[in-house]
């Protein structure tokens, strides 16, 4: 949390535009967070540091100690993040679909017009890299969501199409089309069964953390190597099958800290069970995806016909660690993604 004093109001480090470390020892650690200003094009130092400094706005006003200024009078909860896991053979087509088309609303909210943050500063440098030019190339974006990635392809002048499992996921992409036309086509369909896309009629197929998503995998590699004509690639990324949680999980001291450097370590086990994972912002908002060990989709590939060509494990940048460190100083010494640049040969 921080304080505008020129707004009188706090906000936390989810509303901040961008925060950064900044290095100067207070209490135990040797660095305070400042987090960019919401309204006004400042930085204000967190409230801790506040504190330690006495500058806190409960320090420097009494009155504002008494009327609890800042806090919420909600006694609610905000939702957190879930995760469990339960059998593979248990789960339906249908079951990912509706799991995907129940969490849209707030899937949506994460987004800006370069993804969450997560493929906006980790993931997307890498596939964006991979892909290289893009221009006058036919591009299939695989599990596409609310198509944002098809609209920067489209921008840096290639032809998408996108496809995605989910009606109501698409229909956040048709509504963005309608409104600012790129000349994008969206369809809904199953990767696993591409049945509206001609054998090579692709030059570039491009996933974005979707294939962990997708129940039948070896179908839907299969397919991708269908409609691509032969020397074009598949590029995709997925969430790290060595430290996807679960699982992995992070051993904390103490349990209850967030900051990165208190996680002492990440502990792995269970790695070879298949097996699906429901996690969300709750229980009821829940996601449907699927455990697989590494080699599931390498063995995947190969049985397609694919040849791996690179794969990258992405870490931040100096750049992101300076100004989004809480997010990513985790992402420095152990990775949650992986990109794959998967070539069809040429008959």
């Amino acid at each position: 949390m921080s304080y505008c004093p020129a707004s009188d109001a706090f906000f936390c480090i989810e509303c901040a535009k961008e925060h950064r470390a900044v290095r100067r020892r207070f209490w135990a650690w040797t660095y305070s967070f400042s987090l960019k200003c919401p309204w006004r094009a400042e930085w204000h130092p967190a409230l801790d540091r506040l504190e330690f400094d006495g500058r806190h706005p409960w320090q420097r006003d009494p009155r504002s100690r008494r009327r609890r200024h800042g806090l919420s009078t909600s006694e609610e909860l905000p939702p957190r993040w879930t995760s469990r896991t339960g059998p593979f053979e248990e789960v339906t087509d249908e079951d990912v679909r509706k799991s995907w088309d129940n969490v849209v609303t707030w899937w949506v909210r994460r987004y800006s017009a370069k993804g969450d943050i997560n493929r906006e500063w980790l993931i997307d440098p890498v596939v964006l890299a991979y892909l290289g030019d893009v221009g006058g190339r036919r591009i299939l974006d695989a599990g596409c969501g609310n198509g944002y990635l098809s609209r920067i392809l489209a921008r840096r002048g290639a032809n998408v199409v996108g496809i995605d499992l989910s009606p109501k996921l698409l229909g956040e992409a048709t509504a963005h089309e309608g409104r600012t036309p790129l000349g994008i086509r969206f369809l809904e369909g199953d990767l696993a069964h591409l049945s509206e896309s001609k054998d090579a009629s692709f030059d570039l197929v491009v996933s974005n953390v979707v294939l962990q998503d997708v129940r039948r995998l070896d179908d839907a590699v299969r397919e991708l190597y269908r409609v691509l004509m032969p020397g074009g690639r598949l590029v995709f990324s997925i969430t790290h099958p060595a430290f996807d949680i679960p699982p992995a999980r992070w051993v904390r001291e103490p349990p209850d800290t967030e900051r990165p450097e208190e996680r002492a370590f990440i502990a792995v086990d269970r790695y070879f069970d298949r097996v699906a994972i429901y996690w969300g912002l709750s229980e009821e908002l829940e996601v449907v995806s699927f455990h697989r060990p590494l080699r599931d989709f390498a063995d995947a590939l190969h049985r397609a016909g694919f040849m791996i060509a690179r794969l990258e494990e992405p870490t931040p940048s100096l750049k992101t660690l300076e100004r989004q460190y809480r997010w990513f100083a985790d992402q420095a010494r152990i990775p949650n993604f992986l990109v794959i640049d998967a070539l069809k040969p040429r008959e």
